[in-house]
């Protein structure tokens, strides 16, 4: 912050702290509380921070308009390739200027020359090298501030086959295959009567049920 001109959060001009916008849709009583902690947190680096909770129409039109300040945004790739990633910083997909998916209108030249060089090239050591250089200046210009990596698990039976679980795929149906062989083997091993359960509980029954037998019999010797 005192590089940017504000030290210890307070704006030199105006000896008032700094004044951020965090545009979000949460906005339901529930999200209160994460917005609350977003909001001290910033307070402990002196910063103030306003949010702007609106509905998730007005948000994308300020994603549009380029007018968000800090935002929360997500992304799952359409297929496994880091182009897949790289590409939402690249300078000529800027949201606000051509309508792409660089949210944060992201523009540097040396990026953007990596990009276009990387993005068609097969993978191998040459491609990887690039990458490395892209990582290193988005990690010195900090576009983004990292914040997730979703982990999917799942359990499947042995016999369904041709299927992990992942977030890319949403057609993963026409790829499954179900190894009847084992399915049928499986329903015979599982699928085994067992009588003894019932053994256990008519037994538990008779002694349940013989003291009401012996004192209705004695009951009946009495009368007569």
């Amino acid at each position: 912050m005192e590089e940017a001109g504000y030290p210890q959060g307070v704006d030199p001009n105006t000896d008032a702290a700094l004044t951020l916008y965090f545009d979000t849709t949460s906005v339901s009583v529930d999200d209160r509380p994460r917005m609350n902690w977003y909001r001290k947190q910033f307070e402990k680096l002196g910063i103030k921070l306003i949010i702007r909770a609106t509905d998730y129409n007005r948000f994308q039109e300020k994603m549009r308009n380029g007018s968000g300040q800090l935002f929360i945004w997500g992304w799952n790739a359409d297929y496994p390739d880091p182009e897949n990633f790289f590409f939402l910083l690249y300078g000529a997909n800027g949201k606000a200027k051509f309508g792409g998916e660089n949210a944060v209108n992201y523009h540097n030249p040396e990026y953007d020359r990596l990009f276009e060089q990387m993005r068609n090239m097969d993978n191998g050591a040459e491609r990887m090298a690039i990458i490395e250089k892209m990582q290193a200046l988005i990690r010195h210009d900090a576009p983004w501030v990292f914040g997730l990596h979703p982990k999917s698990f799942a359990l499947y039976h042995g016999w369904y086959k041709n299927l992990k679980p992942n977030l890319m795929a949403n057609n993963r149906l026409k790829y499954t295959r179900i190894d009847d062989s084992a399915r049928e083997s499986k329903r015979e091993q599982w699928n085994q009567a067992q009588f003894w359960p019932l053994l256990v509980v008519l037994f538990l029954v008779l002694l349940a049920v013989m003291p009401a037998i012996k004192a209705y019999r004695q009951r009946l010797q009495e009368t007569y």
